[in-house]
């Protein structure tokens, strides 16, 4: 995270990945996921798809990682939403995308909220949604009469 707080309007760096076929076998079964479109890739072409399908859920997962990435080590997540747009596949190149919507003071420095979305190589939004963050202030130093703050690594 930058020291200086986002302002509303700016654009997030992209983040461009792919998800395996590895990678949705094993997210399917920690979220105890059984369908077969996720992880079985002739099933999944019995159905009609290239491959096997992204769920829906890692979608949410990759969505709200890469924005607490991009707000760095400070930053709390406090929501996420999103509605799947298109099927993404495994192997299937993503970009990850954001804006910063809101910029609203709190106590703990700033809640932000990120206009997300993930979009295809031929720019169809697989993805889009909203992301939530606490944005923490920087310290310079403690003020003055009180207690510095608890270290961190």
């Amino acid at each position: 995270m930058t020291a200086l707080t986002p302002v509303a309007g700016q654009l997030c760096a992209p983040r461009t990945y792919s998800h395996s076929r590895v990678q949705l076998f094993r997210f399917s079964a920690v979220s105890w996921n059984s369908h077969r479109i996720h992880y079985d890739a002739e099933y999944a072409a019995l159905e009609g798809f290239p491959d096997v399908v992204v769920q829906s859920t890692l979608h949410g997962e990759t969505l709200s990682r890469y924005a607490l990435e991009w707000a760095g080590p400070g930053a709390a997540l406090e929501s996420v939403s999103w509605r799947n747009r298109a099927t993404a596949v495994a192997g299937e190149r993503l970009t990850w995308s954001a804006t910063v919507r809101t910029v609203e003071p709190c106590d703990e420095g700033a809640r932000v909220t990120l206009d997300v979305a993930v979009h295809k190589d031929d720019g169809v939004p697989c993805v889009t949604g909203h992301v939530g963050l606490t944005w923490r202030a920087a310290r310079t130093s403690p003020s003055a009469g009180s207690s510095p703050a608890p270290a961190t690594s």
